[in-house]
């Protein structure tokens, strides 16, 4: 009965190892595939991301070289600019002066055409024109001593009306105020920088100062516009000061 039973264990023992085998093993078989086919998937990913690096560096490099080839080429467009600015005013600054000259080269020709038309030779204009302006200064300096001669005389006239008028009374001139700008002490008046629309009349008499001193007294003897000539009146000198450009004359 022992062994019997024993016997009978054992076989249910294989019974149950082979009916464990015939289940279990397909489900081995099937884990066994999907473990093969999950290495399969991490080895492709694997692969995959070492790509993904190798061309993300490759990437990376190749926008380095653009970046820096981008910034040498903006350098070169930035110099091209300056250089194209510069050139530009060069040329504007040749371009005026090709003008210029052209313009004085035309005016000369046409001076010398002038000059030609009045039977003058070339040697002869630089002559023609010094002589021009020995003359113009020659008039300029008879102009001048015209003036003097007719202060002069205006001068003397004024003198001898005094003498012939002794008791002209002096007219009115309220608020009137210039200074000296000349002074000739042979003749002994001055020149004042006040006219008619300052005020100054003829026969007026103005005082000269300087600062809070007065220093005389001056009557007027010729008016215009805007300067006056006055006759110093040596009654009212005061002490040895001479009366000098810039003293203030006023009424």
């Amino acid at each position: 009965m022992l062994r019997l039973a024993l016997v009978l264990s054992l076989a249910a023992g294989i019974a149950a190892l082979v009916i464990n085998f015939v289940v279990t093993q397909p489900a081995i078989e099937e884990q066994t595939k999907k473990l093969v086919d999950t290495k399969a998937q991490y080895d492709a990913s694997v692969t995959a991301q070492r790509k993904a690096e190798g061309e993300a560096k490759t990437a990376k490099a190749n926008a380095d070289k653009a970046l820096k080839d981008l910034a040498q080429t903006r350098t070169e467009l930035e110099t091209a600019a300056t250089e194209a600015t510069t050139q530009k005013g060069r040329a504007d600054k040749l371009a005026n002066d090709l003008g210029k000259t052209t313009k004085e080269r035309n005016e000369a020709q046409q001076e010398l055409s002038r000059w030609q038309v009045l039977g003058v030779q070339p040697d002869q204009i630089a002559q023609l024109k010094t002589d021009l302006r020995e003359a113009s200064e020659a008039r300029a300096a008879l102009a001048d001593e015209r003036k003097i001669f007719l202060r002069s005389i205006e001068h003397l006239q004024t003198r001898l009306d005094r003498f012939e008028n002794p008791n002209d009374k002096p007219v009115e001139m309220p608020g009137l105020k210039g200074s000296v700008v000349a002074v000739d002490p042979k003749w002994n008046f001055v020149l004042l920088d006040v006219g008619e629309n300052g005020g100054a009349k003829a026969n007026g008499i103005v005082m000269v100062r300087r600062g809070d001193k007065l220093l005389g007294k001056a009557r007027i003897v010729s008016v215009d516009s805007n300067r006056s000539i006055a006759n110093l009146l040596p009654e009212w000198r005061q002490g040895e000061v001479a009366i000098a450009e810039g003293d203030k004359v006023l009424y």
